[in-house]
């Protein structure tokens, strides 16, 4: 229950509980946080990365057109008349909600748009394993309540996806108690990765990124019988591997795509092909932490509207799906396109360098251009889902969206109500 400050001379309190944290694909929804005078504070169940972002200051942000102030109409209305006079637009970025997706769909339509995520080529990875061979996926509760061993492979959760730990890695309960007493974490990659919070307790199974993908497919071998060529140090870290899940009821690997590299689709898929090989004989399944900046919702989103997920071009008489063409830094780097509309509204990302027009709904001091240069530049301020105004995220794991509540009243529109004015222009 919201609690109001009983003082009236004390600029308005309000605590909120169970709210959902839009800062990371986790969308951990037990923080409290509280409201005083536009500022917010997250408090309860907070992680470093989420209490940093609540807080984070909004300095006053006024529409400009290459670097001057002017009105919110007058905005649009120059930043349609460049969508107008563009052959090939790109909208980037794509940091929002559900309704900002939708919003940046119809307006692609209209302008004959390429789409892509600030976070696509991470997207891509899981993307092409699961276009490929398919994946056997399971969800946060049910690594929460049932998982006995959990492998994470080359993932970090310390800075992104730091709640894991808390509400699936060590929870303060579970619908099987047993297993989670009884919960082994192993970590396999580098040292550095290793999750250091307070009750963890991962066993680390150090090795460099560049060797995972063979110690996977090691342990595939050593499981069937055959032989491999590992040095003796590496064999018994797969050996020790091969036990730990041979012993488990139900073991659960866990990656961020994000995090993988150049082969990260080859990664994962060895992750997949192992988890399938375990299947046979027992219970496994795989779970990937990745989709940040409202990436997991533009891939649904994507989905559900054109049966295609990101990267996608409205381009040509139909859609098109070539997520290597149309990707980001290619297009920006071949001169493909020659107007970058992006979209930041979670944290205040500098849109990639390109001497193309630039159009950019973002953050509140969200800087244009590297350079500094606000020239040939519109900026349109837009305000956070689920701090500014309401909306609704997908979660990592694809099975639920959850609601987002606003938080303040700091007069700034969302990223969807920004695109369907732009798209409205176009008529």
């Amino acid at each position: 229950m919201p609690e109001s400050a009983a003082d009236p001379s004390v600029p308005p309190s309000t605590t909120y509980d169970a709210v959902t944290c839009p800062f990371c694909a986790l969308l951990c929804d037990d923080l409290v946080v509280t409201s005083s005078a536009g500022r917010l504070s997250a408090g309860d169940n907070a992680c470093p990365k989420a209490r940093a972002s609540f807080a984070r200051p909004v300095p006053a942000a006024t529409p400009l057109v290459d670097g001057k102030p002017t009105s919110y109409a007058l905005a649009v209305a120059a930043a349609v008349k460049r969508l107008k006079k563009s052959r090939q637009p790109l909208i980037a970025g794509l940091g929002t909600d559900v309704d900002g997706v939708r919003a940046a769909l119809l307006l692609a339509e209209r302008c004959g748009a390429i789409l892509d995520h600030r976070h696509g080529r991470a997207l891509l990875n899981n993307l092409r394993v699961l276009q490929s061979r398919g994946q056997a996926t399971t969800t946060l509760g049910e690594v929460r309540n049932r998982a006995d061993l959990v492998v994470l492979v080359g993932a970090s959760i310390d800075e992104d996806f730091h709640g894991f730990a808390r509400r699936c890695l060590r929870p303060a309960d579970a619908l099987l108690p047993e297993r989670l007493a009884r919960r082994q974490i192993l970590h396999l990659g580098p040292a550095a990765k290793l999750p250091r919070q307070p009750g963890v307790d991962a066993q680390s199974l150090p090795c460099r990124d560049e060797e995972l993908l063979e110690i996977l497919n090691a342990v595939r071998a050593l499981r069937a019988g055959r032989s491999t060529r590992l040095k003796a140090r590496r064999l018994q870290l797969v050996t020790t591997l091969v036990e730990r899940i041979a012993a488990a009821e139900y073991a659960v690997f866990v990656w961020a795509p994000g995090q993988l590299g150049v082969d990260g689709d080859l990664v994962i898929g060895a992750l997949c092909d192992l988890i399938a090989d375990l299947n046979r004989t027992q219970r496994a399944a795989g779970l990937a932490l990745g989709g940040n900046d409202g990436g997991q919702s533009a891939l649904a989103t994507a989905a559900w509207h054109t049966g295609y997920p990101l990267q996608l071009s409205y381009a040509g008489a139909t859609i098109e799906y070539d997520p290597l063409r149309f990707d980001t830094a290619r297009l920006l780097a071949d001169g493909a396109v020659d107007l970058l509309l992006w979209i930041s509204s979670f944290n205040p990302v500098l849109a990639p360098a390109s001497d193309a027009p630039l159009v950019v709904l973002g953050l509140p001091g969200t800087p244009l251009r590297a350079t500094g240069e606000d020239g040939n530049a519109i900026f349109l301020p837009v305000g956070t889902p689920g701090l500014d105004h309401a909306g609704r995220l997908m979660r990592t794991d694809g099975v639920v969206a959850l609601p987002l509540a606003q938080l303040r009243a700091l007069g700034l529109p969302s990223a969807a109500k920004v695109l369907a004015d732009l798209a409205e222009g176009m008529v």
